[in-house]
């Protein structure tokens, strides 16, 4: 009953918020133990030619929530929320572009609400609403990224991670490490998302989901230095680790065809490659979408950094084909530079990124600065 207690004391605090002042580890016993903290990156945004005003807002705040009952129930929970200001760009008569500041767009979401029964190293079960397992930057968290944000190519599959609950979904995996940690697997089966338009124009066929049907996931990533610990993994280790490994992930869901009233598949395929070791990381994959309506839009990105000291280095280059048409508005290439200053790792640190998004066609190119203090308990 003691223990209970506990644990309903901690739960209700993380609902109702916990400020960083107030982040602690509860331990019961050995087998029973909980934490509970704060998190929040703190951005300033300027794009252009869009929009060449800076604008500040929260692109996350968290408090989360884990620990265990006993060594075979586990579970985890994060609560995000955002406040992001925007602009509504107007034409005058003359041609001229002005900003009219709207309020900020607020979002909240429990991203992260789930249990893992931990029954051996091999066999894992885990359910309710989390990060699914396809790629590897949609098993990183954003408060470990080399670069402040996530690379666009992969988020043009299965949930976009535009959202707080980005690559999340309510599903059932199952998942262990085999021989010795070398080897990790995932299945897993999901709530069917809505098969809407992922990249960004009109495409015939592109359906949503009227027969809800279920996604199926699998993933296996070999390791050939440390095996990497926990569901997650994180955008680098700064020094805490020396790992490397090669992963191919798929996603498959059926789907209802609103223009044609027929029954469609959709895919992705991705295959990665990861290397964290003395404080240089490296990072590459490439995702192929299949539509199963001539459409197969694929994308890739290979990205750096190097950390020295307090100072970390970072880029990016990633390329986006849509397979729609010559000259449209969406192949595009995008590069990334930035900078971290770690003042106590990814637990205080700021970072500056310029990104230079560049169109094939018709697109309009951004360059967009952001600077993001970060800081957690």
């Amino acid at each position: 009953m003691k223990k209970l207690l506990v644990l309903l004391v901690v739960l209700a605090l993380s609902m109702f918020g916990v400020s960083a002042a107030f982040a602690y580890d509860v331990k019961v016993d050995d087998d029973t133990f909980a934490k509970v903290g704060a998190k929040a990156q703190i951005q300033y945004v300027m794009s252009t030619p869009v929009h060449d005003k800076v604008d500040v807002g929260v692109s996350n705040a968290r408090v989360y929530f884990a620990g265990q009952v006993t060594n075979q129930f586990k579970f985890g929970l994060n609560f995000d929320m955002g406040r992001t200001p925007t602009a509504t760009v107007f034409e005058t008569t003359d041609g001229a572009t002005i900003d009219i500041p709207t309020p900020s767009t607020q979002t909240n979401s429990l991203s992260d609400a789930f249990i893992i029964l931990d029954l051996a190293k091999e066999f894992k079960l885990m359910t309710g609403i989390y990060r699914m397992a396809v790629s590897r930057v949609a098993l990183q968290d954003s408060y470990q990224f080399i670069l402040i944000n996530a690379p666009e190519v992969a988020s043009k599959s299965f949930l976009s991670n535009g959202t707080l609950a980005g690559f999340r979904s309510g599903g059932l995996t199952l998942w262990g490490d085999l021989a010795d940690g070398k080897v990790r697997y995932n299945v897993g089966l999901w709530d069917g998302d809505y098969i809407a338009d992922k990249i960004g124009n009109s495409i015939t066929g592109i359906g949503t989901n009227p027969d809800d049907e279920m996604a199926m996931t699998a993933r296996v990533v070999m390791n050939f230095m440390d095996p990497e610990k926990g569901y997650t993994c994180p955008g680098c280790y700064l020094g805490k680790a020396k790992v490397a490994s090669v992963g191919v992930g798929y996603l498959t869901q059926d789907y209802m065809n609103t223009t044609a009233v027929a029954e469609k598949t959709y895919t992705v395929t991705t295959v990665d490659g990861f290397y964290d070791a003395d404080n240089m990381t490296l990072e590459a994959a490439y995702f192929k979408y299949d539509y199963d309506n001539g459409v197969k839009p694929t994308g890739y990105y290979v990205e750096a950094a190097y950390a020295m000291d307090k100072i970390q280095p970072a880029a990016r280059y990633e390329s986006f084909d849509a397979d729609v048409a010559l000259n449209n508005n969406t192949d595009y290439t995008k590069i990334v530079l930035g900078v971290n200053y770690l003042f106590a790792g990814h637990d205080a640190k700021i970072g500056l990124e310029y990104a230079m998004k560049n169109f094939d066609g018709t697109g309009v190119d951004v360059d967009t600065t952001t600077v993001q203090l970060q800081v957690q308990f």
